[in-house]
């Protein structure tokens, strides 16, 4: 025990100090790998029958972006089920939810050593630690009190960042103490630790306590309907009625109906009295996506809807009061739609009290690894495979892809990956490979791009010397976007299109860098 004394002493100051959350989980690991030699670790966060991935050490990248459910995975059922250490025998029958996922790691981990420690606070599970090593008796001189002293300094340091986080987002969330009715958390999760990702959760915690109304901007497939989800989620609304509707697919025989709701009799078909979207979700949440779609007429009644929290059925002329908090989403930009009076300004207004941004896939840095990963994971389990991994090979082209169809492009392409690996190989073991995807083009420009960038390097004027990196990257942006923006006579959409960013984040960057 004496041994690690200086160990666990640096393990409890980091536990008490500054740093934040990460730092310590990272640390923690660290401390880890260093005492028992391990190949691979990983802290995880137990949620709603899931174990998520916090912090990993030695394993890919990609296993941050999965979610491990332990019905599907016999060992984290085991550590979850167990109260205390459990130590898997070298020969253990049962699934390893890590095979594949270790990057120097060649083949499966059919024997090796693994532990697995219970993370619990007051007798209640809130997470667990995994140790691997590929030398099947590389723990056997580590006893069990050491590694109970870890798991309760690992408990402690996961508690506390819980109830952190706990506080900054109120205890108010759900107040009733009970899960929402209609969705689940876990299965509507926003991943991605990117810097807009980050900002973007940020905007979500602020305004879901509140009744504001939101409008959801972004591209197509970039997750408006997964943030509105959040929205309701975190919301003091969540247990009320989530109602979607939209409004593209809504003939303009049947959209006020569709909204409103009728009575008996009033067109032909109405053979009962129907009630509409809005009174569905009364006292909870209503998402209408793709709300630029609304014809000029329709957007007139939503106005009336929205200002004075009363409805009428079509055929009916009594008022109905109703309180609900409207969600909007479009892949329009509005106030565009609203200078060619294709959109009403009152109603545009009205809706965007609260606007938030979805960032495209291509600005989210390397979220798409994970987004990846948490898709390979998935998939894996509708293949009936043991393991999906992502070969290291395809990293850097997942990264510079353009995914002009965002977060449901790369789902779909790792699905199609997935199914064409798998009518290649009789194994149960999947690894995607650069030739079970469709790059060919992103691969020549990576390739060009990087010959260029060579060049380029062995050039460096004078107007970069003395800065640092974080310097010269907003030295060139501000050159780069300024060009761009002369060449176009300032003028934001073509801007947008040359530069291949959405214009909403392309105005919000031309305020930063003090171009416009």
């Amino acid at each position: 025990m004496a041994l690690y004394q200086n160990q666990w002493l640096q393990v409890a100051l980091d536990i008490t100090s500054g740093i934040s959350e990460q730092d310590r989980f990272e640390r923690l690991l660290s401390t880890i790998r260093t005492m028992l030699k391990c190949d691979a670790s990983a802290l995880l966060l137990y949620k709603e029958q899931n174990f998520i991935p916090l912090a990993i050490n030695g394993l890919s990248e990609d296993v941050l972006g999965r979610r491990f459910a332990i019905e599907q995975h016999p060992r984290f059922e085991a550590i979850a089920r167990a109260g205390d250490v459990v130590r898997f025998p070298a020969t253990s029958d049962l699934a390893d939810p890590y095979d594949g996922l270790i990057p120097n790691h060649e083949g499966n981990l059919e024997v090796h050593a693994c532990i697995g420690l219970p993370l619990l606070h007051d007798e209640r599970l809130i997470g667990a630690i995994t140790i691997d090593a590929f030398d099947p008796e590389q723990f056997n001189h580590f006893d069990d009190d050491n590694l109970r002293l870890i798991s309760a300094l690992a408990s402690n340091s996961l508690h506390t960042a819980l109830l952190m986080e706990k506080l900054e987002k109120g205890s108010e969330v759900n107040t009733k103490g009970t899960r929402p009715k209609r969705l689940s958390s876990d299965k509507h999760e926003i991943i991605g630790n990117s810097t807009s990702m980050l900002e973007l959760k940020q905007h979500i915690e602020a305004v879901a306590q509140t009744d504001l109304s939101v409008l959801i901007t972004g591209e197509t497939g970039v997750g408006k309907e997964l943030v509105a989800q959040s929205l309701y989620l975190q919301s003091h609304r969540n247990q009320e009625p989530f109602v979607y509707l939209n409004c593209a697919a809504l003939p303009e025989s049947v959209a006020e109906s569709e909204l409103f709701g009728h009575v008996k009799g009033a067109f032909t078909g109405a053979i009962s009295n129907r009630k509409g979207k809005f009174e569905l979700a009364n006292k909870g949440t209503l998402f209408l996506d793709e709300v630029g779609e609304l014809s000029l007429a329709l957007q007139a009644k939503l106005l009336r809807a929205l200002q004075y929290g009363d409805i009428q059925r079509v055929g009916d002329d009594r008022n109905v009061k109703v309180d609900v908090r409207i969600v909007a989403a479009t892949n329009r930009i509005l106030h565009e739609e609203v200078k060619a009076e294709k959109f009403r300004a009152d109603l545009y207004h009205r809706l965007s009290v609260f606007p938030i941004f979805v960032p495209p896939l291509r600005e989210r840095e390397k979220d798409v690894i994970l987004l990846a990963g948490f898709f390979a994971e998935r998939c894996q389990h509708k293949l009936n495979v043991a393991s999906i991994q992502l070969s290291r090979a395809i990293h850097p082209l997942l990264v510079a892809h353009p995914w002009e169809g965002n977060v449901r492009e790369l789902e779909h392409t790792i699905n199609r990956a997935a199914v064409i690996a798998k009518a290649e190989s009789s194994q149960a073991h999947l690894t995607l490979e650069p030739r079970h995807f469709q790059f060919s083009t992103t691969t020549d420009a990576l390739n060009h791009s990087s010959s260029e960038s060579l060049a380029a390097a062995e050039n460096i004027g004078d107007a970069y010397q003395g800065l640092n990196l974080k310097e010269a990257t907003e030295h060139f942006k501000l050159q780069f976007v300024e060009k761009a923006y002369q060449d176009n006579d300032q003028k934001l959409s073509a801007t947008a299109k040359q530069l291949g960013i959405f214009p909403a984040n392309l105005h919000r960057l031309l305020k930063r860098l003090d171009l416009k």
